[in-house]
């Protein structure tokens, strides 16, 4: 299991590095295969943080906790996010066999302390019209898919980030892609993003026709969690497509009653 541990402007010792590893390790019980772990490390005048994203079997969980010293952190923090799996897990099984599909969450608290939602859609491509008509369906002006591929070399290796977004703007609608290019040299500029207008002149379930045609700019931001919150508040829009340069994804950020929801891929 490979832990990748960041010191965010402080040296992480080999002793402190050691003692992360051995307690981190702990959490692999818990998954078959685990595809990211990613441990940060850093202190805010008197707090000593610590935050952990692990990602395996398709869920993402996210914790943060601070104490007096890197260690006690690490100690709350590996109890913070083993309790989160396990109540995840009981979801679960209280929900198999009664034919229901779950919708996977999981709360998120960003690094300025913003409380959110993460809300992770379906990882079974579909092509970009069958993405736009689930959007109606579902009576909503925005959709973040994984978008199908309809011939794929046998050297084209999307690393789940085919991702894909289309929202309402200025009261039309628009779709966003990453290409291929940009994701094969892990270069996810958003200038470099494609972004299409979309034109609608049938959008009937049985006969659809809209034609998608090419902008000469992206407008999706570049943002971080908090950044994006900031933005949201600020927009008074009931949605805000994003690109999330913490995670290298599209998001789209929501209101769900008075809290934060944000719609990210299933990792």
């Amino acid at each position: 299991m490979k832990i990748k541990i960041t010191g965010r402007h402080i040296d992480v010792s080999e002793r402190l590095k050691d003692y992360a590893e051995k307690k981190i390790s702990r959490l692999e019980k818990h998954f078959q295969q685990i595809i990211d772990i990613h441990l940060i490390l850093y202190v805010e005048k008197l707090d000593h943080i610590a935050e952990l994203t692990i990602s395996g079997d398709s869920v993402q969980f996210h914790a943060r906790e601070k104490a007096d010293d890197l260690y006690s952190a690490l100690d709350l923090l590996v109890d913070k996010i083993e309790n989160q799996i396990t109540r995840f897990k009981e979801k679960i099984q209280s929900r198999k066999g009664f034919g229901v599909e779950l919708g996977i969450t999981m709360d998120f608290t960003s690094e300025k302390g913003t409380e959110a939602v993460l809300n992770q859609v379906s990882n079974k491509p579909i092509d970009k019209i069958e993405a736009f008509l689930q959007m109606k369906i579902n009576n909503k002006d925005y959709i973040l898919f994984k978008k199908g591929v309809t011939e794929v070399k046998s050297d084209q290796d999307y690393g789940n980030r085919n991702y894909a977004v289309i929202y309402k703007s200025d009261g039309k609608f628009r779709m966003a892609e990453i290409p291929f290019e940009s994701i094969k040299e892990h270069e996810y500029n958003p200038e470099n993003f494609v972004e299409y207008e979309l034109d609608i002149i049938d959008e009937s379930p049985a006969n659809p026709r809209i034609s998608f045609n090419k902008n000469n700019t992206c407008s999706i931001k570049n943002l971080t969690f908090d950044e994006a919150f900031d933005s949201f508040e600020k927009s008074g829009t009931s949605y805000m497509p994003f690109f999330n340069r913490e995670t290298r994804y599209f998001n789209i950020i929501c209101r769900s009653g008075k809290n934060f929801e944000v719609l990210v891929p299933a990792y």
